[in-house]
């Protein structure tokens, strides 16, 4: 069960998602953030019903959700380990799951997670209480059937579908799935805007795209991949090579090298 009071740690749009969701569905909702103005935002948005200290958070709360970015929530997990009282579960939202997994040894009720849902928007401004409906949510198992049953259950209350994996095989294949395009999408974008002043209006669906995804959290992004560079590296490459071969079957331009580009 979700339980009677949940607990955020960053109020941002997954935190914030989550809060409309819980408040939606009658559950009191306690929130933590770095930034006041996060926390202010989150009220006025109706996302949280109490700003709380974050030891409260811990103390309060019957579920807790780490929902701010890697490196918080890694410092947030330090701090966590060996409490003597811990809520009955306790997940995070990363897009990193190794390296939380080791910093979470010494937490009890911890499952480590990642809703496959977000936007190029930041803040609890920007959350939606189905963000993640219809969304496939990994989660790595605890070892504990009971506790992973309550994490299951977490994410299919918020609408999302988990999907078991280990912290190592989620951390490969999000390499390629989410924080290559990423990549791509900021490349482009940089030479977009390097481009005559024209361009951004004759883009097309596709570039537009590519623009909307790159205009997302600069820092956020940096500290995820310098988590997961060992698995984005070798994508990277892969890419980059096959677009040096579809730019050599454009050189000639001849009609069976185009089709080879493409």
């Amino acid at each position: 069960m979700i339980g009677r009071v949940l607990g955020i740690f960053g109020v941002g749009l997954m935190g914030g998602s989550i809060g409309l969701h819980a408040r939606g569905n009658g559950v009191y909702v306690i929130g933590y953030d770095v930034d006041p103005a996060a926390l202010d935002a989150a009220s006025e948005v109706g996302a949280i019903d109490a700003a709380v200290a974050p030891e409260t958070l811990a103390r309060e709360a019957d579920t807790l959700v780490l929902a701010t970015h890697l490196e918080p929530t890694l410092r947030e997990l330090e701090r966590l380990a060996g409490r003597p009282r811990a809520p009955a579960l306790v997940l995070d939202v990363a897009s990193v799951k190794a390296p939380l997994v080791a910093a979470a040894a010494g937490v009890a009720n911890f499952v480590a997670t990642h809703p496959m849902a977000g936007g190029e928007r930041n803040g609890s401004g920007a959350a939606r209480a189905d963000l993640f409906d219809g969304c496939s949510w990994a989660y790595v198992p605890s070892g504990d059937a009971d506790l992973d049953a309550l994490a299951r259950e977490f994410i299919r209350w918020c609408g999302g579908f988990p999907m078991a994996t280990s912290a190592e095989a989620h951390d490969r294949i999000v390499a390629l799935t989410s924080h290559l395009p990423q990549i791509v999408a900021s490349c482009y974008a940089a030479l977009l805007g390097e481009s005559e002043s024209e361009a951004q209006q004759l883009s097309g669906p596709v570039a537009r795209e590519l623009l909307r995804i790159s205009d997302m959290n600069a820092p956020m992004w940096r500290d995820i991949l310098r988590a997961n560079a060992h698995n984005v590296e070798p994508q990277l490459r892969r890419l980059a090579g096959a677009l040096i071969s579809a730019a050599d079957a454009l050189e000639v331009s001849t009609g069976s090298n185009v089709r080879a580009a493409l």
